[in-house]
């Protein structure tokens, strides 16, 4: 369950699962005695729900519901503290192949105001003492788009904190096959590029072996067995990597589209290439930090 405080009546409100893809809302006052509010379906999830109110485009006085189970498929609607009325949905959050049973932070200061998620990173790693991890917290929004709001995630600005070593590239034509991106060879990397394509069929990036391609006549990106729809925004193919060492979070177009991928590295590739298939591509702009560790050695 994901128990929430609703201010405006001064109660307790409770999402939970049921069974398949049924959940209801439930509100207390003393967390002790819960009374059933209404039923809540989200066909395509179950388990571990989540529910909050976002501002839509940022706007504090036009808001919207979100509700998801625990694949991040989600519906947005209106609460009016006792009915959940849905008004579309449901939709996918997640293109990747590693998220599950995330959770946003509540009660976050007024003068921050930002929904935070932090989600369960479902990847095996038999070399390690340990199992799976939490992926990287992003910032969730909820924007208008041609299809209707929809939320967007983005990595916390906190990231900045750990950049390390910095490259930078603009203007660069890519030909057919593999370039390399000399001089850069790191283990944990966060990467920002801006793809201007000329006339290659596919073109994108190698990541420590990992391949993120986009499929320019279908509109697709693709990475790890996971693809997503991706229209370009002006012309242009904005992509985001956080390469850590078992996955590759994918944030395009500035979050419309967000795609963990598990990937666990060769420990001796720590280099970026950037190809074009079938043509020429240009990327516009292109920077490359290294990411140190959060733990004082």
């Amino acid at each position: 369950p994901k128990v929430i405080w609703y201010e405006p009546e001064e109660k307790w409100v409770m999402a939970l699962y049921l069974d398949g893809s049924d959940f209801a809302l439930f509100e207390s006052r003393n967390l002790k005695t819960w009374r059933r509010l209404c039923d809540v379906s989200v066909p395509g999830t179950s388990e571990c729900p989540e529910f909050f109110e976002i501002p839509l485009d940022g706007n504090p006085e036009n808001t919207r519901w979100v509700f998801y189970g625990g694949n991040g498929n989600y519906l947005i609607g209106r609460f009016d503290g006792h009915t959940f009325v849905p008004e579309s949905g449901p939709h996918r959050f997640s293109w990747g192949n590693c998220f599950y049973a995330s959770q946003t932070f509540n009660h976050i200061p007024p003068e921050d105001g930002r929904r935070i998620q932090i989600a369960w990173g479902t990847v095996e790693n038999p070399d390690a003492q340990y199992n799976q991890q939490m992926l990287f917290p992003v910032e969730l929004t909820l924007r208008t788009t041609q299809d209707g709001p929809r939320l967007f995630a983005w990595p916390v600005r906190e990231i900045e904190r750990i950049h390390g070593q910095h490259w930078r590239w603009e203007n660069l034509t890519i030909g057919e096959g593999e370039t390399n991106l000399a001089g850069v060879e790191a283990e944990l990397l966060d990467i920002s590029v801006e793809f201007e394509n000329r006339t290659a069929e596919e073109f994108g990036l190698i990541v420590r072996g990992t391949r993120v391609a986009y499929n320019a006549a279908q509109q697709e990106l693709s990475c790890g067995g996971c693809t997503a729809p991706l229209r370009p925004v002006d012309g242009r193919v904005r992509l985001r990597l956080l390469v850590d060492r078992t996955t590759v979070e994918i944030f395009a177009n500035g979050g419309a589209v967000y795609m963990p991928v598990a990937s666990i590295a060769p420990p001796d590739d720590r280099f970026v290439e950037l190809f074009a298939r079938g043509g020429e591509t240009c990327v516009a702009s292109l920077g490359v930090w290294e990411v140190k560790s959060v733990w004082n050695r």
